[in-house]
Order: structure tokens, then C-alpha cells, then sequence
């Protein structure tokens, strides 16, 4: 029964550990891992590098889906990809309506994106705002967001 208590115990302590290093916020999604964020600047410079590898990045919000919250647009050093979740639109999680101009850290992947200009004209409608969408491109898959205070 001690050894019970001493992992769980062990875990817990573990557990707390890696949450330690992350800002405080509001989490949505899966859980975070502590981990070393990278800037969009450095993804943009050589985005092969960068997919299917799982990265934590900050940037602020510049819009967001006002129909469903299934997409958001973020901005860091002029980098502007879409970011999407991992679940999809209609998934388990959305990006608040709200979440416009407040800073952010993602977790996710990024994967090479075209979007027609069908779809940016939809992006631009669900926006709800003149946005910039880049046809040629990147997008991030969320895992989590954690919106910082």
C-alpha cells in the first residue's frame, strides 16, 4: 500500500513538474508539454524543418472564426499562418470568438497549405474583418492553445 502511495505520489510530483515552466492562461485542448517555443520567423525560414515535428509557438491572435471558432489566424515578426485544430472543424474544441489582438501559445504541427481563392474568400467571410491570407503557405494544427494572461 506505501509503494501505492509513493508512485502516485511520484506521478504527481511529475506531473506538476511539467506544467511548471508553461504561463499562466486559459488551456484548451490536450495537454501541453513543457517545451521551448519556436518563433515564426525561424519556421518561416525553413518550414520543411518543421513538419510533423510537434512545436509550441506564441503569437497574437489576429482573427478567428466568428461562425463555428474552428479557425484563427495568428502574427508574430510578419508571419501570418491559419491555425486549425487537429480534430478538425465541428471537433472537440473551437477558438473563442474573442480571442482577437490576446497572445497565445500553441502546440501543434505545421504541414504545407494552398488555399484556393474560394476558400480565402470563405475565410475572409467567416472573419467577419479584411484579413490577409497567403495562398501559398503553411497552417498549424493545434493540439492545445493556452491563452496567456
Amino acid at each position: 500500500m506505501k509503494a501505492i502511495s509513493l508512485i502516485s505520489l511520484m506521478f504527481l510530483a511529475l506531473s506538476c513538474a511539467q506544467t511548471a515552466n508553461l504561463p499562466s492562461g486559459e488551456s484548451i485542448g490536450e495537454a501541453m508539454e513543457v517545451r521551448d517555443s519556436v518563433r515564426l520567423a525561424v519556421i518561416a525560414a525553413t518550414p520543411a524543418d518543421f513538419f510533423n515535428e510537434t512545436v509550441l509557438v506564441e503569437a497574437t491572435v489576429t482573427a478567428v472564426c466568428q461562425k463555428a471558432g474552428c479557425w484563427m489566424q495568428i502574427e508574430d515578426g510578419g508571419e501570418k499562418p491559419m491555425v486549425r485544430w487537429e480534430s478538425g472543424c465541428g471537433g472537440q474544441y473551437t477558438f473563442p470568438k474573442d480571442l482577437a489582438g490576446k497572445r497565445v501559445l500553441i502546440q501543434g504541427s505545421f504541414y504545407p497549405k494552398t488555399i484556393t481563392a474560394a476558400d480565402i474568400e470563405h475565410l475572409v467571410e467567416e472573419a467577419g474583418q479584411p484579413i490577409e491570407i497567403a495562398s501559398e503557405g503553411y497552417e498549424f494544427n493545434a493540439s492545445s492553445i493556452l491563452v496567456l494572461d
